[in-house]
């Protein structure tokens, strides 16, 4: 640190050092973890006081950026550090978002100050590429709730006199809605009163890492997405007994499905591999499991713009692929939207996923649709598939995990799409869904005749960084790709409608919906005739 020209403050005291002390080897510990599972080059310090932690960063062999909300902060920072780039910034403010994703981002001691926490998370996520690692006040509960306080006006306090205090269920909750798909909560939190509870306080803190993939390292305790336990407008009788209470507001004050799905996770607490029926909203039948999908699907939280989206698209009497079909969720949907006069075909490389597959559309009665074990690529051949443990499997790739997840390998054929559709008799395709965890690119290059062939298909792809990234590119060109093919972009509304004026971005994080030019109004006067 350059003491020189420097001024002392409040967060030079030594009560705030020692809470900067403990929090900052908890930095040290965890970081150290990840970067031996995992590349780490670039990281970002949101809400950095006096770059106390961005220092810290930099001291891992980070190259780090940072930025305040307070002038005065960064001014004292750019002392302090001057080898670490600081500048003004609001996290409430969707042009933070201009700074571009960061591998791993800091945020401590910032959450908790602010009127609008959900809307950070949401830019936080935006700006990290691989890890946020998350610091706040709390209360130590995993109902989703907050509290507003005001804040006196001093200089370690909010920029405002009011600010929303979270729950840690909350922080978990708004984390998840985000988009991250896995929560942690540190198990050995830092060493000081203001993460344990003692005689005079319940704990105060935590510490939550939130990744776009599981993480496999020591020390993390995996949380799920919290719902509410009760109905929150139920008067209480007191003069009933605790047990009664809880069960007649869980009997008459929850959804048929949310009771439901609450037996389904207790079932599997006790027998983790046997599966449960479980209906879902658009009438077919699933078999539940204790996996990170079934979970969503018991809240029916699972991409529901994208379900919404294929509702509505597809039709009686199309031809549809469903490319990475994994258990068979779109398979199914698909499957009912075609009828007896449509043609599916589903491509599952995992003969783990691939069981589960043929077993869902086996009890839905769907015999005719056809399902393919190879993978689709660029070249023929042969190839490793990557097969995950524990409840995400999700991600099975033909690329190694870069997170260190635990694995195991299956041998796979890879084709060409192109060479594939013509021994199945199909000359066209009207719909494609597209999730080969990073290998879009490699398809859609083995799909240039199908997609060259009118009439042409739309698309609905997968079009995540953290995903090509093993795969050494970056997933702009899965944008530039289809764009030089005279395909147009769309985003999605949670309704299933197409938002268009999707603009080229420096990183992508979303599914994205393709639409050859020639037939776009086509689509649009079909989606506009039809209802969820």
């Amino acid at each position: 640190m350059n003491a020189e020209n420097s001024s002392q403050t409040r967060f030079d005291s030594d009560d705030y050092l020692r809470l900067i002390d403990s929090r900052g080897a908890v930095i040290r510990r965890v970081l150290s973890d990840l970067q031996g599972v995992t590349a780490l080059s670039t990281a970002l310090d949101a809400g950095c006081g006096l770059g106390f932690f961005a220092e810290i960063l930099r001291e891992a062999g980070l190259s780090v950026r940072a930025f305040d909300g307070r002038t005065e902060n960064v001014e004292e920072a750019r002392k302090r550090f001057p080898g670490i780039s600081f500048e003004s910034g609001d996290i409430e403010n969707s042009r933070i978002c201009a700074l571009g994703p960061s591998d791993f981002v800091l945020c401590f001691g910032l959450l908790y100050h602010l009127e609008n926490p959900l809307l950070a998370i949401r830019n936080l996520r935006a700006l990290t590429g691989k890890y946020l690692f998350l610091e706040s006040m709390c209360f130590p509960s995993n109902e989703p709730w907050m509290l507003l306080r005001e804040e006196p006006n001093q200089e370690d306090q909010s920029l405002t006199d009011l600010a929303f205090y979270p729950t840690e269920g909350c922080i978990a909750k708004m984390l998840y809605r985000a988009g991250f798909s896995a929560v942690y909560r540190l198990a050995q939190l830092p060493d000081h009163d203001q993460f344990r509870e003692t005689s005079d306080h319940i704990r105060r803190r935590t510490v939550l890492l939130a990744s776009f993939l599981p993480i496999n390292v020591s020390g993390l305790v995996l949380l799920s997405e919290p719902a509410e336990s009760r109905y929150p407008w139920v008067r209480r009788n007191p003069h009933r007994g605790l047990f009664a209470g809880r069960a007649w507001g869980f009997l008459f004050h929850h959804s048929a499905r949310a009771k439901y799905a609450a037996f389904v996770r207790r079932f599997h607490r006790v027998f983790p591999t046997v599966p449960v029926p479980l209906r879902l909203p658009f009438g077919v039948w699933w078999l539940a499991r204790n996996s990170a999908l079934d979970d969503q699907l018991l809240n029916s939280s699972f991409e529901p713009a994208e379900l919404n989206f294929v509702s509505r698209f597809v039709r009686p009497g199309m031809t549809v692929l469903d490319v990475g079909a994994h258990h068979g969720l779109y398979s199914l949907l698909m499957a009912k939207r075609i009828g007896k006069t449509g043609k599916l075909v589903s491509f599952e490389p995992s003969s783990r996923e691939r069981r589960r597959l043929l077993r869902h559309l086996q009890i839905n009665g769907f015999s005719d649709v056809r399902v393919e074990s190879c993978a689709l690529g660029d070249e023929t051949g042969e190839a490793e598939l990557f097969l995950l443990d524990g409840i995400h499997d999700w991600g099975n790739s033909l690329k190694p995990p870069s997170l260190g997840q635990s694995s195991r390998t299956e041998r796979v054929q890879v084709r060409r799409l192109d060479d594939v559709l013509p021994e199945l008799a199909i000359t066209h395709v009207d719909f494609i869904k597209l999730d080969v965890e990073g290998a879009e690119l490699s398809f859609l290059k083995g799909a240039s005749e199908t997609l060259s062939r009118t009439p042409r298909p739309a698309i609905l792809a997968e079009v995540q960084d953290v995903r090509t990234r093993p795969w050494g590119y970056s997933a702009r060109e899965i944008i530039r790709w289809l764009v030089q093919m005279k395909y147009e972009w769309f985003e999605l509304s949670a309704s299933g409608s197409l938002v268009s004026g999707l603009v080229e971005q420096q990183s992508y994080d979303s599914n994205l919906v393709a639409l050859p030019s020639e037939r776009i109004e086509e689509f649009q006067r079909l989606l506009a005739k039809s209802e969820i």
